[in-house]
């Protein structure tokens, strides 16, 4: 009996910034599907990032699944169709014959068909401890990060008790984005020492 499932999200935005975001370090991604919501937990092809998301049930207008059960697609292939919908449609995800039918309701009604893939979640997927737990709001970061842009190819990170920092280094030059608790920017600190690291600006 063939697995049944169907979504409609009236946010497409959210689904479309989600499988975008994953697009930029997967191209072929297994989701799980269970009552709570989609789930996808995947390593890029060099093991160097993980991707984690989880999209929640209560973020659809309908979200029908029988089972738990694994859905496996071509991330660009993903992207480019949901790149079509605009922000006043509805959009419907719905597997219909071994593959998953995209429907976007708005001014027009459009539709597409994308085949699933015959794969499986073969990564092994490290167990990660993490000593420091941050929030912060997303302009905050893209500053960061377009300021490192200017000076080097990597950004590092450092975080204590009291504030975040984001720098980079090179050729004599210099950039550094300081915020410290309190400021309303950084939502949530939760660091017991010092920690610092390094990331390669191509992952972020």
């Amino acid at each position: 009996m063939a697995d049944k499932f169907k979504a409609v999200i009236d946010e497409p935005e959210l689904l479309k910034e989600s499988i975008n975001a994953l697009s930029t370090l997967l191209t072929e991604a297994v989701f799980k599907v269970t009552k709570s919501g989609l789930e996808l937990r995947a390593m890029d092809a060099a093991n160097v990032a993980m991707a984690d998301m989880k999209l929640l049930a209560s973020a659809f207008r309908t979200f029908e699944v029988e089972k738990d059960i694994e859905i496996a697609l071509n991330l660009s292939d993903l992207t480019s169709i949901l790149k079509r919908s605009k922000g006043t449609d509805s959009v419907t995800l719905e597997l219909k014959d071994n593959q998953l039918h995209v429907e976007m309701k708005g001014g027009t009604k459009r539709s597409f068909n994308l085949p699933l893939l015959d794969i499986r979640q073969e990564q092994k997927i490290p167990s990660l401890d993490f000593p420091v737990s941050i929030k912060i709001k997303t302009e905050a970061i893209e500053d960061g990060i377009s300021d490192a842009e200017i000076v080097g190819d990597a950004i590092i990170l450092e975080a204590d008790p009291d504030s975040f920092v984001m720098r980079a280094e090179g050729n004599s030059r210099k950039a550094e984005v300081r915020i410290e608790k309190g400021n309303d920017l950084l939502i949530e600190l939760k660091a017991k020492d010092h920690v610092k690291s390094i990331f390669p600006l191509d992952y972020l």
